[in-house]
């Protein structure tokens, strides 16, 4: 029983950390108020994690792994053509956002989050991941030789979730994220890789 409690006071600390980072951004947050939002003892999370960070890493670690998962499953599904994996890989971002529009948005704000190093498992993983759709794209002739790993990690793991969470602002007034824009922003990644 005390496992299954353990489990729900983690579940409820990620989630309080997404939420609290959203509203009032990384650096901001604090673990007081991470702990108030639990419902935990600020005592316990600092005997779960070693501070803020490694909490914020933790999660990015996770969300990243996932996203590698899909890639690679994708990878199987498409050993051909980088187009149909690009654009269910699209599709997931555009539902996870209008899904989970606060993960998203947390999300989002660890990609630009300066004090945040990728480890070197995840920096090889994704080179390889990377390399294995470059190698596929080339030869089905959807990427230039000349792209590189360092293009397509942007092009495929950061654009759409820029694109997302720019569009999510709607600083001109003129539209809101929807599925619709899956087969626009792959158009555009395909065009820019060629």
């Amino acid at each position: 029983m005390a496992r299954k409690i353990d489990e729900d006071k983690i579940a409820r600390i990620k989630d309080a950390i997404m939420h609290t980072i959203v509203e009032n951004g990384i650096e901001a947050t604090t673990i007081a108020m991470i702990a108030k939002k639990a419902n935990v003892s600020g005592g316990y999370l600092y005997r779960t994690y070693a501070g803020k960070q490694d909490l914020i890493n933790e999660l990015y670690h996770d969300k990243v792994n996932s996203l590698y998962k899909e890639l690679e499953f994708l990878l199987d599904l498409n050993p051909n053509s980088i187009k149909p994996l690009l654009e269910e890989f699209i599709r997931n971002r555009v539902t996870f956002f209008l899904n989970e529009p606060n993960a998203s948005k947390f999300f989002y704000q660890l990609l630009h989050n300066e004090n945040f190093f990728a480890s070197e498992v995840i920096k090889e993983k994704s080179a390889e991941l990377m390399k294995s759709i470059k190698k596929i794209g080339v030869k089905s002739g959807e990427i230039s030789k000349d792209t590189t790993v360092y293009q397509l990690h942007y092009h495929i793991l950061v654009y759409a979730v820029d694109y997302i969470n720019f569009t999510r602002k709607n600083i001109f007034g003129e539209q809101d994220v929807t599925i619709h824009d899956v087969e626009k922003l792959t158009d555009n990644i395909m065009k820019i890789l060629k």
